[in-house]
């Protein structure tokens, strides 16, 4: 069996006339590759839509060794064609959210407990599949609000509001806090977390972000959430933090940060807590000291998009064909501006 998926080539990086105008000399493209018919605890699926990653496929991306080739993306939403020995409640037509990578056609992981999938659920919710799709990247944001364990009133700064940090600026207004500041470089994403449920909203490039946080809150933020890819951005969070306040950290940033220790962390008794560690227990239903499994919180965030308390319309920018592939990676690999969720339609291919 044959189908059309995506992968990255990275090849070399040039920068021109010393003007940081980078032609990277990169391409994405669609290949015909063949995959096997599921096995025990696996699932065939027709892929309807996948969205990008932005973070962690750019992380990929830039990381990759140099011509090497490799899938790219893990959300997809799509129906059931077949399933393997063990997961026969995923029926012929199901509607379903899966781990994948872009394609046409995706044959889920091999799950350890069939009574416990995790790579693999229903969409029971009349929601579209964008909306669908929203709930995994909603999950990290759902994962570092309930690290943040906020109260009602809670200050809430929010430090770079991509996908992700939209989505923790919602999650922090249905949650009570006040007020929740949207720091970032991009003006229309500011405009953005507005919608998203920002109270204000701060221009990184323009003004000192951790002192215009100090002047909001009186001090400091109760909890402050880096949400960026760059790790440096970790001392501004700490800088605008109240003296024993909470810095979540959700963002998927490569490297390592440097950070002052006795004066900025430890005599300011600051809490730094990171949302990826605990990641692989916050999979499963079955950790019963932490009831809270992606697959629980996926639901819950599709919940509250078909009841409207929760809209990620506004997050959707782009829902294009797969050729188009290769200019909307180079726009995300350029920067920032003028994309927000991008999603990829396999029922043209």
């Amino acid at each position: 069996m044959i189908y059309s998926g995506m992968e990255f080539v990275k090849e070399n990086i040039m920068t021109v006339n010393g003007s940081r105008l980078i032609s990277e000399n990169r391409r994405v493209e669609i290949e015909e590759f063949e995959y096997d018919t599921p096995g025990t605890g696996q699932v065939l699926i027709r892929v309807n839509k996948s969205q990008i990653s932005a973070g962690s496929e750019k992380n990929g991306i830039v990381g990759a060794p140099k011509d090497k080739r490799f899938p790219l993306g893990y959300i997809t939403v799509g129906t059931v064609l077949e399933s393997g020995q063990g997961m026969e409640s995923f029926k012929v037509g199901d509607r379903v959210f899966a781990f994948g990578n872009h394609g046409t056609h995706w044959v889920t992981e091999t799950e350890e407990r069939f009574d416990d999938p995790i790579y693999i659920q229903h969409i029971t919710r009349d929601i579209s599949d964008e909306q669908a799709a929203m709930s995994r990247l909603g999950d990290v944001a759902l994962l570092a609000i309930r690290k943040a364990e906020l109260q009602i009133d809670e200050k809430v700064a929010v430090f770079g509001v991509g996908v992700v940090g939209q989505l923790i600026v919602s999650f922090a207004r249905l949650s009570g806090a006040y007020p929740i500041i949207a720091i970032d470089l991009d003006k229309s994403r500011l405009e953005l977390a507005k919608i998203s449920g920002a109270t204000h909203t701060i221009d990184a490039g323009r003004d000192d972000a951790p002192e215009i946080v100090k002047e909001l809150t009186n001090g400091g933020a109760q909890t402050v959430i880096h949400a960026n890819r760059d790790p440096d951005v970790l001392d501004d969070c700490m800088r605008a933090a109240a003296n024993r306040g909470k810095v979540i950290l959700a963002g998927s940033a490569p490297g390592k940060a440097k950070i002052g220790l006795q004066v900025d962390l430890m005599r300011r008794s600051l809490d730094i807590r990171g949302v990826g560690d605990p990641y692989r227990l916050h999979r499963y239903h079955r950790f019963s000291t932490y009831p809270w499994s992606q697959m629980r919180d996926r639901e819950a965030i599709m919940r509250m998009i078909e009841s409207g308390d929760l809209d990620v319309d506004h997050l959707i920018s782009h829902v294009s064909n797969p050729e188009d592939a290769g200019d909307l990676y180079q726009q995300i690999l350029d920067g920032t501006q003028g994309w927000m969720g991008i999603f990829f339609d396999w029922t043209v291919v």
